[in-house]
């Protein structure tokens, strides 16, 4: 632990880009769960809090350090923008099931009140399939929604 918390620990400050350097080498030494290195390279980031010059410095004098610090961040992205997009998908499928729902009950029972597009888009999926469902057997709109 110590050698991934020498950014909080007292030393001279022209020695801030070694000491952040040395934290990123311990935690690669130290851990070895992709999700852990992530988490603590956090920490490491937030509190050595590098400026746009000893970040310069940093990658001009510890190449392989810095090298690593981009891999950990293309994960981080790359993370990200997997659970965005999965994120999206469902948020699209979801939107995608209540434009159905509202397209099968015009259809069958004419336009529709605000009220009943506003309980559709609030609607969890499991609900919009069970309204789904109704529909077909359904001879009232009240029938579908209660």
């Amino acid at each position: 632990m110590v050698r991934l918390n020498l950014p909080n620990m007292q030393y001279p400050a022209g020695r801030k880009v070694e000491v952040y350097a040395q934290a990123v080498r311990g935690l690669t030494e130290l851990e070895s769960d992709p999700e852990q290195q992530l988490k603590y390279l956090d920490f490491i980031d937030i509190y050595a809090a590098l400026d746009d010059n000893e970040r310069a410095e940093y990658q001009r004098d510890y190449p392989d350090e810095a090298q690593t610090m981009s891999r950990f961040a293309e994960r981080f992205h790359e993370k990200g923008m997997q659970q965005g997009i999965q994120k999206g998908m469902q948020q699209g499928m979801h939107r995608g099931e209540a434009l159905i729902l509202e397209r099968q009950l015009r259809l069958k029972f004419g336009v529709l009140p605000d009220e009943v597009q506003r309980r559709i888009e609030q609607a969890s999926e499991q609900t919009l399939l069970e309204w789904s469902e109704r529909v077909l057997t359904a001879n009232r709109l009240d029938e579908v929604l209660h």
